[in-house]
């Protein structure tokens, strides 16, 4: 499985009810999905399955549907209203005799009126054949929006993984500095107590020493927050793997890790450990950032 970005355009063109039609389908991101769609009059009728579709292939986004008809191609119906047209030449005539002039209604009058020459397109929704048409045109157009969001997604994954790797290599110096960090703290504590000991004469209980030491050394221990960043780490690459959609999830795995960072810095006390959890954490964020625009 590919990780998609919410980004992507598609466009298909098709007939339908012997009219040309064109279709153009945009995503970006946003954290719910929200399909605005546009139709030709004589398509209204299918706005639903349209909208249940797209919703099904997009998950998530910002959503664009327009179809429109190309005017230009297809089989179109001219009516002509009569009764429209006497009752404007007669307004006409009337309009003339009142101003006490002669003129006769020319026909370029009558057929420019919207009222005397009506355009209907034959197209109907309700025909079975018109509706397979339309869908199939649209599928067409979301074919190729999500080909952009797989190519998009690619370019995206390879940036968040470089950064995952990075964040691998950030844990591993964690778990060392944290562990030199131990051996010098206690030792520090160590010589400490003994000075403050011999200056005050007093004899100093192995086993006290080494209950102390050993309660420090748990106080600044670290492996159980990396051991569970570890598994996150594994669980994220088990994430990526699966079927999409994957940016909630990653996300969420995001907060946790920046969780376990953040508890390491605090507990290992050490400027080492404190400046790669740092960076990790700004890495974090970049990551973050890129799941803004991953389905």
């Amino acid at each position: 499985m590919a990780v998609r970005s919410m980004t992507g355009f598609g466009a298909a063109t098709f007939e339908a009810g012997g009219a040309a039609y064109g279709c153009t389908i945009r995503s970006v991101n946003r954290k719910h999905v929200d399909v605005a769609i546009r139709l030709p009059q004589e398509l209204a009728a299918l706005e639903p399955a349209i909208r249940s579709r797209v919703q099904a292939v997009c998950g998530r986004g910002d959503v664009s549907v327009v179809l429109e008809r190309d005017k230009s191609k297809g089989a179109r119906r001219l009516d002509v209203d009569e009764t429209a047209a006497r009752a404007l030449a007669d307004a006409a005539r009337r309009v003339a005799a009142a101003a006490g002039i002669q003129a006769e209604v020319p026909l370029s009058y009558l057929l420019a009126s919207p009222d005397v020459i009506k355009t209907t397109v034959e197209a109907d929704a309700g025909d079975e054949t018109v509706r397979d048409a339309v869908m199939a045109g649209v599928e067409q157009a979301l074919t190729a929006m999500d080909g952009m969001r797989v190519i998009e997604g690619a370019a995206l994954e390879r940036d968040i993984a470089a950064r995952i790797d990075a964040l691998r290599l950030a844990t591993e110096g964690i778990r060392r500095e944290a562990a030199a960090a131990t051996v010098v703290l206690t030792g520090r504590a160590i010589a400490k107590i003994t000075a403050l000991a011999h200056a005050a004469d007093v004899v100093l209980e192995p086993q006290a020493m080494a209950n102390a030491v050993a309660s420090m050394a748990e106080r600044l221990d670290v492996a159980e927050e990396l051991s569970r960043l570890a598994m996150h780490l594994v669980q994220w690459d088990a994430i990526v793997a699966s079927e999409p959609p994957h940016g909630r999830r990653l996300d969420f795995l995001c907060q946790e890790l920046g969780r376990e960072l953040s508890t390491s810095s605090a507990k290992a006390n050490s400027a080492a450990v404190s400046h790669l959890a740092v960076d990790a954490r700004a890495e974090l964020e970049r990551i973050r950032e890129q799941l803004a625009n991953v389905l």
